[in-house]
């Protein structure tokens, strides 16, 4: 439906392009919980502490939230600000990662004599 209407009117056409989009994700939220949930389940057996679970799940919806707004973008013929919109998902997802990086390095340190 989107494709017809970005063939006559390109401007209802994106709104028609984002509406279902945000309708389908709003439909795989339920999944999304479930999934949240089994990696907390599965983080915890792991003795993982809460901080680390919280980024971990920081980090897939930065992702995945960053993968949804560049994709946007496309949709609407802006390759340009996708672009830019995922460099702005990587470097904050850099940021994210830091305190991983700086414990596991410290995890490292403390095995060696």
């Amino acid at each position: 439906m989107a494709l017809l209407l970005r063939r006559m009117k390109p401007e209802i056409g994106l709104a028609a392009s984002v509406a279902g989009s945000v309708l389908l994700v709003s439909l795989l939220l339920p999944q999304l919980a479930e999934v949240v949930q089994g990696i907390a389940a599965i983080a915890r057996m792991g003795g993982l502490a809460d901080s680390y679970i919280s980024h971990l799940l920081r980090v897939c919806g930065i992702s995945l939230l960053a993968d949804f707004a560049a994709q946007t973008c496309r949709d609407a013929g802006e390759d340009g600000l996708a672009r830019k919109v995922e460099l702005a998902g990587h470097v904050t997802l850099m940021a994210l990662a830091l305190p991983f990086m700086q414990a596991l390095l410290q995890q490292i340190l403390s095995l060696s004599p």
